[in-house]
């Protein structure tokens, strides 16, 4: 089961890092105004986004790509609680409560990301 979690939230980081390559306009719009440079950094956690991915399948790399998943999606928060706050709408959806649960759905991905890498230390 902690297979299928792992090569699930693999999937789910390098679709997300190819969209920031294909859609940048759709991530920057969740950029808050002190970040410079903008595209760059959309671009920056694209590369991220995959790296971790990769990282992910590796087997020498499942314990170091987990934790450092899990301080990613830490370093998103400000952007998700930006978004939330100025109700910017992100892929469709533009409701306060849906935007604020899906900030809140980080600690998911938190606890996922700690849950995939703590699992394969204990084999």
């Amino acid at each position: 089961m902690i297979k299928i979690l792992r090569y699930m939230l693999a999937l789910l980081l390098f679709v997300a890092g190819i969209a920031h390559f294909i859609q940048p306009e759709r991530f920057i719009v969740a950029m808050p105004p002190y970040i410079p440079f903008h595209y760059p950094v959309i671009i920056l956690t694209g590369i991220i986004e995959i790296i971790l991915a990769i990282g992910l399948l590796v087997p020498r790399f499942i314990k170091i790509s987990a934790f450092m998943t899990a301080i990613y999606f830490v370093a998103l928060i400000p952007a998700h609680i930006h978004v939330s706050i100025n109700n910017i709408e992100m892929f469709g959806i533009n409701s306060p409560a849906l935007l604020w649960s899906r900030t809140a759905f980080q600690a998911v991905l938190i606890y996922w990301a700690f849950t995939v890498g703590k699992k394969q230390t204990q084999k």
